[in-house]
């Protein structure tokens, strides 16, 4: 009896399907030169790059390059972002993250060649502003001194015309 094909796993089934909604709505990818590429999962929460990367290469890559190199070599590249992105950064599941790839399929070895990879985070316009809110409260009651001492000056310069204008 012949041996059934072994079935992927439910998760790579599922991004082969996802893949092929993206390929029709979404294109996260530019070819960059004779098998070279570049992808990006767009601004996404930490918990899900792995998978968004598994799925723009895919889409990106699946007409050129056997879906199984794709599988196994980005498997190995989310890894090594997992260690950058939770160990190293300390970034927490919900901060928003963009990974771009610059890659190159090499046919001799089978295989992606990751040539860079950028992790842009991004920050809460709330989180910028905190450190600097105690000093822009000062900044403000500054502002708001000045503009009395103004309007005092203003007032005084005044009173000093009508006493001068008197001995006219």
């Amino acid at each position: 009896m012949g041996e059934r094909p072994k079935e992927p796993p439910e998760e790579v089934s599922r991004d082969l399907e996802r893949a092929e909604e993206y390929e029709a709505t979404v294109a996260r990818s530019s070819v960059l030169g004779a098998n070279r590429y570049q992808i990006s999962t767009g601004v996404i929460i930490a918990a899900r790059y792995a998978d968004k990367l598994r799925r723009v290469a895919l889409v990106a890559l699946g007409k050129y390059v056997p879906k199984d190199v794709i599988i196994r070599d980005v498997a190995e590249l989310n890894k090594q972002l997992y260690h950058e992105i939770v160990e190293q950064r300390k970034l927490g599941k919900l901060d928003l993250v963009r990974v771009t790839v610059t890659l190159r399929y090499d046919e001799g070895e089978k295989r992606l060649v990751f040539e860079d990879v950028k992790i842009d985070t991004f920050v809460e316009e709330s989180k910028c502003k905190e450190p600097y809110e105690k000093q822009i409260a000062e900044l403000e009651g500054q502002l708001k001194a000045l503009a009395e001492e103004n309007s005092r000056l203003k007032d005084l310069i005044n009173k000093v015309k009508e006493i001068l204008g008197g001995f006219s």
